[in-house]
C-alpha cells in the first residue's frame, strides 16, 4: 500500500518534531542539609578527648603565630550549632592569612587529618571564619572583634582555660 502524501507529511513532521525536542534537562539536586560528622576517636581515646585535642592544637597554632586573645568557650550545653568556638585577634590582614593557614596546615598533618568544612571571609573583610562543624574559628582584627563581641553573645557558654 502507498502511503498518500498527507500521511508522508504527518510522518516527516514527526520526525522533524523528535529532532528539535530539548534533550531532558538534568535533574537539579537540593543541596544536602549540613550533618555533623563523625567524630574521629584518634589516638586521644573517646571521641570527647579526641575533639579537645583536636581545639588544643588550635590553640597552640595560634599562639606560634602570636595570635592575640585567644579565647576558648565551650558551646555544647549552649548551642546545637558547634561544640567549640575558638576566638583570636590578628594585628592585619597578612597577619590574619597567616593564622589562617597555619591552623589548616596544622590540622591537614594531624592524625587523623582533617579539613575546614567550610571557609568564609577574607583577610580585606577583617573576618576569617574556619568551620570543622565540631568547632568553630573565629578570626578578626580587634576592630572587628569588639564590634560583632562575640564574647558577650555567647557569654552564657564556659571559657575554657
Amino acid at each position: 500500500m502507498k502511503p498518500t502524501p498527507a500521511s508522508a507529511r504527518k510522518s516527516a513532521a514527526r520526525q522533524t518534531a523528535a529532532r528539535k525536542t530539548p534533550a531532558s534537562k538534568p535533574s537539579v539536586r537540593a543541596p544536602a542539609a549540613r550533618k555533623r560528622a563523625p567524630r574521629p576517636a584518634g589516638r586521644a581515646g573517646t571521641p570527647g578527648q579526641a575533639l579537645r585535642t583536636q581545639v588544643e592544637l588550635v590553640r597552640t597554632a595560634l599562639e606560634n603565630k602570636k595570635g592575640e586573645q585567644i579565647a576558648v568557650q565551650h558551646l555544647a550545653g549552649v548551642s546545637s550549632v558547634t561544640d567549640y568556638m575558638i576566638l583570636c585577634s590578628g594585628l592585619n590582614s597578612p597577619h590574619l592569612r597567616a593564622l589562617a593557614d597555619e591552623v589548616v596546615k596544622q590540622l591537614r598533618h594531624a592524625i587523623p587529618p582533617i579539613a575546614p568544612h567550610r571557609r568564609a571571609g577574607s583577610p580585606h573583610s577583617e573576618w576569617l571564619v574556619l568551620d570543622y562543624i565540631d568547632f568553630v574559628v573565629h578570626l578578626f582584627t580587634p576592630r572587628m572583634r569588639a564590634y560583632y563581641a562575640l564574647e558577650q553573645l555567647w557569654k552564657d557558654a564556659p571559657v575554657v582555660p
